[in-house]
């Protein structure tokens, strides 16, 4: 009996000792932004100010804006901690533009850029390889998608949305009738028949014909493994060491096979269909350069860039199609401009570029939900702050939240409100939708080629409306912006 209260005894008195001493290292870890005088946000003694963000309480990247609405309102950066890593969050454009174009050399790399994990299919291209392997990339990917690469493309997108159309109709087989449908989810699944063809060179059917790939893809957009890594990846990154193997993407495998199989079959015929495929042999049949090669699985990991650049097309779309749902004035003047640039040019390339005010309605959507909330940015050596005394030392993660800045009251007036008419006069310093400077979003022309394609395809045709039964809130579980509980509209034929 007395034996076992002095092992409690001193069981106890090691489980203090040890509570102690990590207060003691954790409350000189979280004062690192006061001991260097800047403004901080105060932190919780484990979790640093991502509490809710991890635990997926809130929408990790919504949880980053309001990590900026809770800063000073002046303040044009603020400190924070993950976890017990001070990073640093940017709270005004100018600042932010200083470091991501005119001071770009130092901040060329992600934070989570090059980490150690094996996803290929995530990390390998230009969205999280490092310079200057980021810079060689660039140089021979932007080509790929010009202006005439994109024209060659709408083809084939246009030929995969055509069982989008037909499930609408099918679900709605009498124009009297008004239907409910989830347009999230009818996006997503258009949008794994066009990541098929466009940059697997392969048709696939996900609304009458799913198949082991289209099921991989719908787990990979929607499964809770992918979201807890995409935490990890911007949050943790350091955590992908002990991880190690491919953790991003679920679909990886069946990857593989379809892009191979075009390969080895576009170059056997000699065939050429316009999609990304062909692209990507030219570039392998090109000059190649030591630091990366494009050819192996390389050639694999760039296909990446359409599935995260087109998934984000697709939420983009659904949540502009809820926004004009519940803005009918809009849906109305975004319909005329549609049905004008048809008119005038068909359904060409022509028409999409000239579909002026459906884009604002799309900017507008993106500043108030943008797909990827976050930029971040990783420092290479010691950096002065312009007009400050600020010191940001080398290796402090950098961050922007397009959240925070979408809805901020110094930039926007009445920001909580959608209005397409901000961006009838040109794009706004504060909104950052696809990125900034050299690393912005190079894949941004396409993904407003695809978002006004399948929302033209739908206003054209179908009046829309949301009521209040159906509201859509943010996905607590997911970095990237989508619906937690899908977004259904009512769809009735014009």
């Amino acid at each position: 009996m007395l034996d076992n209260l002095v092992l409690i005894i001193v069981i106890s008195m090691v489980i203090t000792f040890f509570w102690i001493l990590f207060g003691v290292y954790a409350r000189f870890k979280l004062n690192y932004w006061k001991r260097r005088g800047v403004e901080y946000l105060t932190p919780d003694l484990i979790f640093g100010n991502v509490k809710n963000a991890v635990l997926f309480r809130s929408p990790p990247s919504w949880h980053i804006g309001e990590l900026h609405k809770m800063a000073p309102p002046d303040a044009p950066f603020v400190g924070f901690y993950i976890f017990h890593k001070p990073c640093l969050l940017l709270r005004d454009p100018k600042i932010i533009k200083q470091i991501m174009i005119k001071d770009f050399n130092n901040f060329t790399d992600r934070y989570f850029a090059g980490s150690h994990q094996k996803d290929s299919m995530g990390m390998k291209n230009l969205f999280g390889i490092k310079n200057p392997v980021w810079k060689y990339m660039r140089s021979k990917i932007t080509p790929t998608l010009t202006r005439s690469k994109l024209k060659n493309m709408l083809p084939l997108m246009m030929e995969t949305t055509e069982p989008m159309i037909k499930y609408i109709n099918d679900h709605l087989n009498n124009q009297e009738i008004v239907k409910v449908l989830d347009v999230q989810n009818i996006y997503y699944k258009c949008t794994t028949g066009v990541i098929a063809s466009v940059a697997l060179g392969t048709k696939v059917d996900s609304f009458y014909h799913p198949n082991e790939f289209t099921d991989a893809v719908h787990r990979s957009f929607h499964g809770l493994k992918r979201m807890i890594i995409l935490v990890i990846v911007f949050f943790i990154p350091e955590l992908l060491r002990v991880l190690g193997t491919r953790m991003f993407f679920n679909s990886y495998d069946y990857v593989k096979k379809f892009f191979w199989t075009a390969m080895e079959n576009r170059e056997k015929t000699g065939e050429k269909r316009g999609d990304f495929i062909d692209s990507l042999i030219q570039i392998k049949n090109g000059e190649q350069n030591p630091v990366y090669k494009f050819e192996g699985d390389n050639l694999v990991h760039q296909a990446a860039t359409f599935f995260s650049g087109l998934e984000s097309s697709a939420t983009c779309a659904a949540f502009t199609l809820m926004e004009l749902a519940k803005n009918p004035e809009y849906q109305q003047l975004a319909r005329e401009d549609i049905n004008r640039a048809i008119e005038t040019y068909g359904w060409t390339f022509e028409a999409f570029q000239n579909m002026k005010y459906l884009e604002q309605t799309i900017h507008e959507t993106l500043r108030l939900y943008p797909s990827v909330g976050i930029v971040d940015r990783h420092t290479l050596q010691d950096y002065k702050i312009p007009n400050s005394e600020v010191i940001i030392e080398k290796d402090t993660p950098i961050y922007v939240s397009l959240f925070g800045l979408g809805r901020d009251p110094r930039f926007w007036d009445e920001p909580e409100v959608f209005n397409p008419d901000r961006f009838a006069d040109g794009i706004p310093d504060a909104y950052l939708a696809f990125g900034t400077g050299h690393r912005m979003c190079i894949g941004m022309k396409l993904a407003q080629l695809y978002a006004k394609l399948v929302l033209s395809l739908l206003l054209k045709d179908y009046e829309v409306w949301q009521v209040k039964e159906h509201t859509s809130f943010l996905n607590r579980r997911s970095t990237l912006t989508t619906a937690g509980n899908g977004i259904y509209l009512h769809f009735k034929k014009i």
